[in-house]
């Protein structure tokens, strides 16, 4: 190399670097609990196609004027809730010798932030809020998330996990990663147009693809795919419980 010449950084392969990003403190705090996760949990997946048709509908007619703008995400949390009450094995938490079934349905929103961490805020009690208080919660959480001022309190004691990969075109789901001390976590794609069959003929509804994750130590695979069926069931029946 000629004298004066600019050092190429490589990497540990031998191959050159364009940028290197700093490993920042949170993105490390992030990482090691999603590490943990990975090694430490006997983590299992279900997917289903969930029908929204009857969702959509209920929202372009009910919530046409709320004030804090209500996005097909706010529903399903509502749906979720619901659907976590009737099956609360995947609202609990893995103690040393007890599963702990848990009081309160708290669940944590992934929110990406501009610099690419993820953070999730909780949530509170959404099994007893309507759908626009739901809206309201989770609109303000998320505009304290992109400023970085979220607190201690916003950020814990959350019980279920809801991952919404929806607004990316073309993704049906992921497989998400629990979030310990949790059971489960449910990863939602985008709304698409694909043939159903509907009283025995082929037509167009709306479907999203949903993947739950769940600790297989605390729920088997039956019950999980039960709250599966029982949140579908949910959407394609909105009007009892989406106020």
């Amino acid at each position: 190399m000629s004298a004066g010449a600019e050092t190429i950084r490589r990497s540990k392969q031998g191959v050159a670097v364009r940028q290197a990003i700093p490993f920042v403190a949170m993105k490390k705090m992030i990482g090691d609990h999603l590490l943990a996760s990975h090694q430490q949990v006997p983590a299992v997946s279900v997917f289903a196609d969930l029908d929204v048709d009857q969702v959509l509908a209920l929202r372009k007619s009910r919530f046409t004027e709320e004030a804090h703008k209500v996005t097909l995400t706010h529903i399903l949390l509502k749906a979720v809730a619901e659907a976590l009450k009737a099956c609360p094995l995947l609202n609990a938490t893995l103690s040393e010798a007890e599963i702990l079934v848990l009081d309160e349905i708290n669940i944590g929103v992934a929110v990406a932030l501009a610099d690419g961490n993820l953070i999730v805020p909780v949530i509170r009690n959404v099994d007893h809020l309507s759908v626009a208080e739901i809206a309201r919660r989770s609109n303000e959480l998320a505009q304290i998330a992109l400023k970085g001022k979220l607190g201690l309190d916003d950020v814990r004691g959350g019980t279920f996990t809801l991952s919404n990969v929806g607004s990316v075109p073309g993704t049906l789901w992921q497989t998400p990663l629990i979030n310990p001390p949790q059971s489960g976590t449910l990863a939602l794609g985008r709304a698409r147009a694909a043939a159903v069959v509907r009283g025995g003929e082929i037509v167009i509804g709306q479907v999203m693809g949903a993947s739950l994750t769940f600790d297989h130590r605390v729920i088997s695979g039956l019950p999980a795919s039960e709250f599966m069926a029982h949140l579908a069931e949910l959407l394609r029946n909105p009007e009892p419980w989406c106020a």
